[in-house]
């Protein structure tokens, strides 16, 4: 999903992040995060919603797996881009897209897909000169940061220790976790934990499978260990968090 932002404020519930509306944001999400509306003042703009089948169809591959912002579960979920020239195509190819999408024609998911790769290559811009202004250390912890959490989204289901990771990556835990720390401002194990717990309420507000369930599905074995687990990180049960979210919502 991407929302540009060009009029109006408010906040969104992102992953359980509240995160600012405002214009010039390019909001970009992929499926299995969390998202509602908190607050809404006027807001306009444009709302596409795409599948990654709908550019493999064309690129025989998840090309949208090589846009930074759609590859890792710990980055920002929306790039800024300030008024100007920039915003302004963006917000022309945006326009261009609605009124292709309007219409009847023989090329229009060719059209559409073009449209939309380029809204995406526009906002990977901003977002890679955003991270490039890092001085040339911290580029290379950050990468290493990214390589790591990629590891974790793959494995964080079955490996949870911070030394296997590492081993992976063929470093030391310690200079793993010093890192981390240093770029992500969190250890190491502070990560994988994240990951796991982001997944649990993931799957707390989206699937119907019971607690038990939820917890053999990321590998605890014991529930009553799941749940102070998840406790302990959120403050409140399983089951209380997932009352609260739906009664929310509805």
């Amino acid at each position: 999903m991407m929302l540009v932002t060009t009029a109006g404020g408010g906040s969104q519930l992102i992953d359980f992040h509240s995160v600012p509306v405002q214009p010039g944001r390019i909001f970009l999400m992929y499926p299995g995060m969390i998202h509602a509306w908190e607050e809404e003042e006027g807001v306009k703009g444009y709302l596409i919603f795409f599948t990654a089948d709908f550019f493999s169809l064309r690129y025989n591959t998840n090309v949208l797996l090589d846009f930074p912002f759609f590859n890792s579960s710990y980055g920002r979920p929306y790039v800024d881009m300030p008024e100007g020239a920039d915003f302004d195509r963006v917000r022309q190819l945006a326009e261009w897209a609605l009124l292709v999408f309007n219409r009847s024609e023989a090329d229009k998911e060719l059209q559409l897909r073009s449209y939309l790769n380029l809204l995406l290559l526009e906002a990977q811009r901003y977002y890679v000169e955003e991270e490039a202004e890092d001085s040339e250390q911290n580029h290379h912890g950050r990468r290493l940061v990214k390589h790591f959490e990629k590891l974790i989204d793959r494995h964080f289901h079955q490996i949870r220790s911070v030394s296997a990771y590492a081993k992976m990556l063929q470093l030391t835990p310690n200079y793993l976790n010093t890192v981390c720390k240093q770029v992500a401002g969190r250890s190491a194990g502070e990560l994988i934990r994240h990951r796991v717990m982001l997944e649990a309420r993931r799957m707390l507000v989206h699937e119907d499978k019971t607690v038990a369930e939820v917890g053999h599905a990321l590998s605890f074995e014991d529930n009553a260990y799941f749940c102070r687990f998840f406790k302990k990180y959120e403050g409140q049960s399983p089951d209380r968090f997932r009352k609260h979210y739906l009664q929310a919502g509805k």
